[in-house]
Order: structure tokens, then C-alpha cells, then sequence
């Protein structure tokens, strides 16, 4: 029996429809739409939930740091002079003065009269609903701006924060010390001349990727813990994810079984097997893998030469303890009256990405999410 083609809509709505065979519009039927509207894009900021929170007073917002003496020998002679002593001592490392411009981040909403004033199917007030809408867009592209973007701190124009990348001190893996670890296979990278300053970097070149690997991570926690720092997380994008959790599941095992070994001990008590890692005991202590979808998004912005797509490209190492959001003006509503027959308004805030210990942070980059 040959099937039944419907409109757009199902049969319910074929079988209103006039063109319906030996059938006129049903006007008495109800339609079964739910009286819900289901959200399905993701509203988590994985970043910027795991840090704190602070306030900010002027549009470049300022901080101080300060560290200790590289440790040396302080032995003296007995009766050894003022003079003396304090001529051989090392000079004491001055504070250093960091900043970041506040960025303003904004939505508008407008909202004719009708469609506030008819009975929508899951809206009870359409103007309120697009500024909640609105308002989770706004929080995802402060996340965005703050682990994908590699913005730097810019005061002039448009202003904007200098992202997680442009407070990394940027070195090759081979000077000491090191916070950023260079992965790519071929090309070039061009470092800022100073934290939060500048720009976050200059690539150049053809941009070769490669795969995550333990010895990365162990790399870039062995520099954090030599800078002074310990790292707590290592936030990656849902693919470097998955890699990562391959390689930790792979390493240790016996070439001859094949990971079995890893596979047993992670059967738990229940019978699950257990295939992520979700913490990773390294020797410079425990950090917590966490995924942030956002680090996934294609996000071609000029950064890399040839169009080359920042999805994937890199992954963090870090303390939360260290980072906060600082914040000069906090997100509201702007209510911007009638404007015709619609209603309009807007959704603003200023802030920026304040980075306590620039040092105690790392960055590995060049990644390739396979």
C-alpha cells in the first residue's frame, strides 16, 4: 500500500488543510501544541563559573603583583657589615602594576505590540521573554571573549579585555620558565611583549596541529609548579576531552592486552565502566579535567594565518583561585521606551577579566582535538 504524503505540519495539519481531499479547514479542532518552549543551545560558562567575582571602579581596571627573591645561599660572616651584606644582597623584585580595559558587552530586544499583546503558546510577556533570552546569550559571549577570542586589552575604539591567552606568559617550551607551551607542528608564533598588553600573539606560517598528550599536561604543571602556582584545572573543549581521557585510559596498559588492565580497574562496584577522567593525579598535584563546549565552537577570526579554525586549538591550566570578573557596570535591563508600535529595549554590562599571577597559569596551544 503506497504511503501518505502530508504537508508541512503532520497529518493533523494535512487533514485541516483545504487542499485535503473531501475536506474543509476544521476550525474546530484544537491544536496540540505544549505550552512550553524548549531551550535547546547550552547556557553553561564554564569559565567563567569556576572563577570569582570582583568590582572594578574605572575603565582600565588595575591590580598589583608581587613575588619573591629566587631563592640563594644567605650565609654571612660573623660581624659582617650593613654595607657589606646589603651590597651582595639580591635587589628586591619591585611590584609590578597589571591592568585590563573594561569591555561593554550589549543586546537590544524589540518587540512589536501585537505580539506582546496575543496569547502565545509557552510566552506569557514576549518582551520579557527575549530579554532573558538575551541575557544568556550575552553571559555565553563574555565566555566566549574570555577563552576563545585571543583579544587583547585595547583601549582605544571599541574596548575590549584582554582574554585568557593575552595574560599568558607566552615563552617557547625551552626557556625557563615556561607557562605556554607552543604544540604546533609547523609555523610561527609571535609572543606579546607584555601580560594583558600589546596583542595575544602573532601566528604565521602554515599552522600544523597535533594531539594532546600526558606529557603536555605533565609539561605545563611541572612550569606552573616551578612559576609558583598550582594548577587545579585543565578546562579542555569537548574533543580534546575525549582525547584526553583516551590517552589516560591507554597509558599504563600492556601493549599485548590492549588497555584490558585499564578496562578492569575501571569497572566499578555497580559493574560501570567507567571511561572518563575526571581527575588527574599528575606529580605537581590532582587537577580536574572539565570540558567548556565553547572551546569547541569554529571560530575563524583572523588570529591564525589562512583562515585557520580556532576550535579545538588550545587548552587551559590554571588556578581559579587566581582569575576573577571584574565588574563596572553589572548586567540590567535598559528600558528604552516605544518606538513606533514596538517596544524596545536593551541589555548592558561592563566588564573585565582581572589575572592576579599572570605566572601561575598555563596555555597549551596548537592543538588539534584528534
Amino acid at each position: 500500500m503506497a504511503g501518505n504524503n502530508f504537508a508541512t505540519g503532520g497529518p493533523k495539519a494535512a487533514a485541516r488543510s483545504s487542499s485535503a481531499t473531501g475536506n474543509a479547514v476544521n476550525v474546530s479542532e484544537k491544536e496540540d501544541l505544549a505550552n512550553f518552549i524548549s531551550m535547546i543551545s547550552r547556557d553553561e560558562t564554564p569559565f567563567m563559573s569556576s572563577i570569582g567575582k570582583t568590582k572594578a571602579t574605572a575603565v582600565f581596571h588595575e591590580w598589583q603583583t608581587d613575588e619573591l627573591a629566587v631563592p640563594a645561599s644567605s650565609a654571612v660572616a660573623e660581624g659582617v657589615s650593613y654595607a657589606t651584606q646589603q651590597a651582595a644582597q639580591t635587589a628586591e623584585p619591585f611590584r609590578t602594576r597589571l591592568g585590563n580595559y573594561t569591555q561593554i558587552n550589549s543586546k537590544t530586544v524589540t518587540v512589536t505590540g501585537t505580539k506582546r499583546a496575543v496569547d502565545q503558546a509557552g510566552v506569557a510577556d514576549e518582551y520579557a521573554y527575549q530579554l532573558k533570552k538575551r541575557g544568556v546569550e550575552l553571559r555565553r559571549d563574555v565566555e566566549f571573549d574570555l577563552v576563545s577570542s585571543w583579544n587583547s586589552s585595547n583601549g582605544s575604539g571599541t574596548r575590549k579585555f584582554g582574554g585568557y591567552q593575552a595574560w599568558i606568559n607566552y615563552s617557547a617550551a625551552t626557556t625557563t620558565p615556561a607557562t605556554a607551551f607552543n604544540l604546533l607542528t609547523t609555523g610561527t608564533y609571535t609572543p606579546p611583549t607584555n601580560p594583558g598588553g600589546g596583542i595575544a600573539g602573532t601566528f604565521s606560517g602554515t599552522i600544523g596541529k597535533t594531539s594532546l598528550t600526558l606529557s603536555h599536561v605533565d609539561s605545563a604543571m611541572q612550569a606552573v609548579y616551578e612559576n609558583g602556582g598550582k594548577a587545579t584545572k585543565l578546562m579542555l573543549s569537548p574533543a580534546n576531552r575525549r582525547v584526553f581521557s583516551a590517552k589516560a585510559q591507554s597509558a599504563g596498559s600492556s601493549t599485548s592486552n590492549a588497555g584490558d588492565g585499564n578496562v578492569r580497574r575501571n569497572v566499578d562496584a555497580d559493574g560501570k565502566l567507567r571511561q572518563s577522567v575526571e581527575i588527574y593525579m599528575s606529580d605537581f598535584g590532582d587537577i580536574m579535567v572539565v570540558p567548556n563546549y565553547i572551546m569547541g565552537i569554529s571560530n575563524v577570526n583572523g588570529v591564525l594565518p589562512s583562515s585557520g579554525d580556532l576550535a579545538n586549538f588550545s587548552a587551559f591550566l590554571y588556578d581559579p583561585m587566581w582569575f576573577s570578573v571584574a565588574s563596572l557596570r553589572p548586567l540590567q535591563e535598559v528600558d528604552l521606551g516605544q518606538l513606533g508600535d514596538s517596544i524596545i529595549g536593551q541589555i548592558v554590562e561592563e566588564c573585565t577579566l582581572e589575572v592576579r599571577n599572570p605566572k601561575g597559569c598555563s596555555l597549551l596551544f596548537g592543538l588539534s582535538g584528534t
